[in-house]
């Protein structure tokens, strides 16, 4: 079978089974209305008008709502459920709101710690023992906040060679979490959203309250609130009344139905209607279930190791719209979207599940809070002055006795980012934080100047004792710097380059890699149907994916290769650490 060479970001959409394109693809059908529920208000009729472009008797849709001191003020389906049977969404069908469900698990998991049965600082070991003790230790509140480093098991799954979407238990994703003998980063030191942060909550619901996530979260949560028509779904052979089909559209408008093994929940799996979501919101006024506490728990922001705050609660991400504060989610998964957004101070929220691939939720809610808020919103803020780039210290040309010193290659390790210095013709130019090589100055201070457009980069060196630069820095807005060492350039020599071909192991991702050479060009393969090519970035270090994956080569004391050290960074979910052995 012959091996077909993809590029990493074009395997996302099957990594976390994102597909859509702009909604703008699948306007222009005739609109229908039959299943739209709206009141006559001036702000429905905006509403309407806006939402009429995916109402459409041949295309996929959504269930739509706005929530308005109280009351369910707007509710409407759009669009199809199910072509095959020409069934409308209305405001009643079940959709898979994937992310979306991550609300519903942290509040399982605070009812827990209110029944006395665990605290949000218990270690995740106590409750999951098969999950190895790592350097630091990492807590319930580490995973709710998504600060815990724990991996990613979906890029897990591809990593080890396996589609994310087939069938995969509850067991399989345990197992495989209990593999990974390091963390992608100190616990509490960063955000970094992870599924298996959730799952494992989950679990934890189950193991602690001694039945399903399903039954804990209906008897504790949706039963209490009549949220009668929503549910985990842990169980893809069950027949479920009025549920939507998930539907992938491309930008030619061609409807692929999206049927999926995938049962997990924790992560995400909730069933839910647009009606039932407006009994949810009230809870967050007037709690029939967890009390104010839960509230402020789950929309209190998580707090990093140093002091700073994350723009994430517990199952909610804290944000600002127009100026206003709100909180939200969205979900994404097998020709489902769905977004919520709540603007705590207005009371009010809108709601927008969908099975469209190619409808992108945060439109509409977006919208539907223009129409319903207009007038609401505070006056933006007066936009600062340019800054004017010619004001700014200017930088003299660099003498070609002395800008030899700074050419180079330098990388920053914790966030994989690798830049060049380099002498043409006399002078010295940056590449790989710029689009192109730019020219590099000096000012007074020493500090090197590169300027594109409107973007200015400025950078310290720090010398050594014997004057030679050794590192670079790279200040942030915040205060902070970036630091980049120098290092070795990459061997070039045939000989030096095919010593790094072979076939790598990890215990980890329970999977063989293998580098293959034609040349002097590498491509890295991961399973029989996949493969990318290699860059070499510098001494014993490669990169694919734009520079998001990395392989950083380990030798012997004899200087032979022993394996390499993976590092991802796709989609900003990170997975790094990952040992490979040489076979």
């Amino acid at each position: 079978m012959k091996i077909q060479a993809f590029r990493f970001r074009n395997i996302l959409t099957v990594i976390w089974i994102m597909a859509g394109v702009a909604a703008s693809d699948i306007f222009g059908q005739q609109k229908f209305t039959d299943n739209a529920e709206t009141s006559n208000s001036e702000s429905a009729k905006k509403a309407d008008e806006f939402l009429s472009q995916w109402d459409k008797k041949d295309m996929p849709g959504c269930g739509v709502g706005a929530v308005k001191d109280g009351q369910l003020v707007y509710k409407r389906g759009l669009g199809m459920a199910n072509l095959d049977y020409d069934v409308p969404n209305t405001p009643s069908t079940l959709f898979n709101v994937a992310s979306v469900s991550k609300a519903f698990t942290a509040a399982s998991v605070v009812l827990l710690a209110q029944q006395g049965k665990l605290s949000l600082d218990d270690e995740v070991q106590k409750y999951i023992p098969e999950i190895p003790k790592y350097e630091y230790p990492v807590t319930l509140r580490h995973l709710l906040h998504h600060t815990s480093g724990i991996r990613e098991y979906q890029a897990l799954l591809f990593f080890g060679g396996h589609n994310p979407d087939n069938a995969l238990s509850e067991k399989q994703v345990l197992e495989m979490l209990a593999r990974q003998r390091g963390l992608s980063f100190r616990p509490g030191t960063k955000y970094q959203y992870s599924n298996s942060n959730y799952q494992l909550l989950g679990m934890i619901v189950a193991r602690l309250s001694g039945k399903s996530l399903r039954a804990f979260a209906d008897e504790n949560i949706f039963k209490p609130l009549g949220m009668k028509n929503t549910r985990y779904f842990d169980n893809r052979n069950e027949v479920v009344k009025n549920r939507a089909s998930g539907y992938l559209v491309g930008q030619d408008n061609r409807v692929r139905v999206r049927a999926s093994l995938f049962d997990l929940v924790g992560g995400g799996g909730i069933l839910t209607t647009v009606e039932d979501m407006y009994l949810w919101d009230q809870n967050f006024y007037e709690p029939k279930v967890g009390g104010r506490e839960m509230v402020r728990l789950l929309t209190t922001p998580g707090v990093l190791n140093s002091g700073e705050k994350t723009n994430y609660g517990s199952g909610l991400f804290m944000n600002d719209y127009r100026g206003l504060r709100v909180f939200k989610h969205s979900g994404n998964m097998s020709g489902f979207r769905a977004q919520t957004i709540t603007f705590p101070e207005k009371k009010f929220t809108a709601i927008a599940l969908c099975n469209n691939s190619a409808i992108l939720p945060h439109s509409i809610i977006e919208k539907l809070a223009d129409i319903y808020l207009e007038g609401q919103f505070p006056a933006p803020a007066p936009k600062g002055s340019k800054v004017d780039i010619a004001s700014l210290p200017a930088g003299t040309p660099i003498p070609e006795s002395e800008a030899a010193r700074y050419a180079g290659i330098f990388v920053n390790t914790d966030i994989y980012l690798n830049f060049k210095l380099n002498m043409r013709e006399g002078k010295l130019f940056m590449s790989g934080l710029a689009k192109g090589e730019l020219p590099v100055t000096r000012t007074a201070e020493g500090h090197l100047v590169m300027v594109e457009g409107d973007s200015r980069y400025e950078m310290v060196p720090v010398l050594d004792k014997a004057g030679a630069v050794s590192e670079i820095k790279l200040p942030r807005s915040s205060g902070q710097a970036d630091v980049f060492v120098r290092v070795t350039a990459p061997f070039d020599l045939p000989e030096k380059l095919a010593e790094y071909a072979g076939m790598y192991h990890s215990e980890e991702f329970n999977n063989d890699f293998v580098i293959g050479r034609a040349g002097d060009k590498f491509t890295l393969r991961i399973s029989e149907s996949f493969e990318a090519p290699l860059a070499a970035a510098y001494e014993d270090v490669f990169t694919t994916a734009n520079g998001q994956i990395s392989l950083v080569f380990a030798r012997g004391d004899n200087g032979k290769i022993t394996g390499f050290v993976f590092n991802a960074g796709l989609d900003g979910r990170e997975v790094k650490g990952v040992v490979f052995k040489r076979q």
